[in-house]
């Protein structure tokens, strides 16, 4: 029988998981699940595999969106993967939650596309690309910039979570680029499988992508007040901890 490949995909409000068979779509899912909704997609995705007929040890390659995005739904299908890839002598590999989105679009040759997801409430990851030889290419790195430099990246398109608030919309309606609707702001299931291609497969853990701390951490100073705490304190044992 064919190994089994699972893509996963929690990077910001949606849940996405499909399970391929030599390339072949068998299944897949997406959700927007309540607080910890996504607790329950390790067993549902073994129930799945039952309702094929298949096993879940058949699963030998993982690939993760590894961001940027949610720290929690990135570190959960992270921790899927490795718990697979141990588990089924398998392979892991990670997926550019931009890149798949930037797929969600059939520019033409050389049309630019600027994909802005949710960063902070004054940052937002931004990140370029562009249609070369028919093959949907980074243009430039990942970022996080302020709402106000997004007038300056020259762009044919544009759309993604980062997109949809006052801020953004107040600089992008003096851009010269087409801002496409919210059906876009989701990576599609044909995106995430497109872009297999490009994923190096390997034993090692997935790294994911952060240009932030997570929300914990900076909010940890307003936590400490409210405890009556010293923040400065509280992030130094907080430093002690994450290095010990």
């Amino acid at each position: 029988m064919d190994e089994l490949t699972l893509i996963l995909n929690a990077s910001e409000k949606r849940l996405q998981f499909a399970l391929l068979q030599d390339m072949l779509l068998l299944h897949a899912e997406e959700s927007e699940p309540q607080k910890n909704g996504a607790d329950t997609l390790l067993p549902h995705i073994k129930q799945i595999c039952e309702q094929l007929g298949l096993s879940p040890s058949g699963i030998k390659k993982i690939a993760a969106a590894a961001g940027p995005g949610n720290f929690m739904g990135i570190r959960l299908t992270a921790t899927i993967a490795a718990a697979f890839c141990r588990a089924n002598d398998g392979l892991q590999g990670s997926i550019n939650y931009m890149h798949a989105l930037a797929c969600n679009f059939y520019a033409k040759e050389d049309e630019i596309i600027h994909i802005v997801t949710s960063g902070t409430r004054e940052l937002v990851h931004s990140q370029c690309f562009q249609v070369v030889s028919g093959t949907m290419q980074a243009r430039t790195d990942l970022q996080l910039i302020p709402y106000a430099e997004l007038l300056n990246i020259p762009c044919d398109y544009c759309f993604g979570s980062g997109t949809r608030n006052e801020k953004a919309m107040e600089v992008l309606e003096k851009h010269t680029c087409t801002l496409l609707p919210a059906s876009f702001d989701s990576p599609a299931v044909n995106s995430l499988i497109h872009c297999l291609q490009f994923v190096t497969w390997q034993k090692q853990d997935i790294s994911p992508i952060y240009l932030k701390e997570c929300d914990a951490i900076q909010n940890l100073p307003h936590i400490a007040k409210l405890q009556g705490r010293d923040p400065d304190a509280c992030r130094q044992e907080l430093d002690r901890l994450l290095n010990a």
